[in-house]
């Protein structure tokens, strides 16, 4: 009796796992592409990999203004969510922006080929202002003003869309 119960409410917190983990990266999916702590302290450096973003940019024939503000603000996305991975004594906290470029399509695969990354934006901030203003950064990925500690830099350019 007690076998069989048990293996018939089994799957329960199987089910509730899976359930938890799916919520955990449904929360993580809602800013695209891959982000990696690249040095922990001093000058943090947190590299995100925005290449789904910006083939989305690319579907969707966004403008320059419109794609420069969606990168900005998910970019404060990323600074939020590494935040607590970075050092608790880091001056400064850099995002560097980057995306794949693809070249031609290869006549084998019929894919576009990999041509290595472009560094678009960097965004940086003083580690003291990351560390107290990190529920309000969570706040401005959606909306609000941009504020003055954020210094948000275009150093490279985004595909055309044609």
């Amino acid at each position: 009796m007690f076998r069989r119960t048990f293996s018939s409410l089994g799957w329960l917190p199987l089910a509730a796992l899976v359930l938890l983990l799916s919520a955990t990266a449904a929360a993580d999916e809602s800013i695209p592409g891959h982000a990696v702590l690249a040095q922990p302290g001093g000058d943090a450096l947190i590299i995100w990999n925005a290449s789904q973003l910006v083939a989305s940019i690319v579907r969707s024939k966004m403008s320059d203004a419109d794609a420069d503000q969606l990168v900005e603000r998910n970019a404060i996305g990323v600074l939020a969510k590494m935040l607590p991975t970075v050092d608790g004594n880091a001056r400064t906290i850099t995002v560097r922006v980057i995306y794949a470029l693809s070249g031609e399509v290869s006549p084998l695969y019929g894919n576009p080929t990999f041509k290595g990354f472009e560094q678009y934006a960097l965004l940086s901030m003083r580690g003291s202002d990351a560390r107290a203003d990190r529920q309000k950064l969570r706040d401005l990925q959606k909306t609000g003003t941009i504020p003055s500690a954020l210094h948000y830099k275009i150093v490279g350019r985004l595909p055309p869309r044609i």
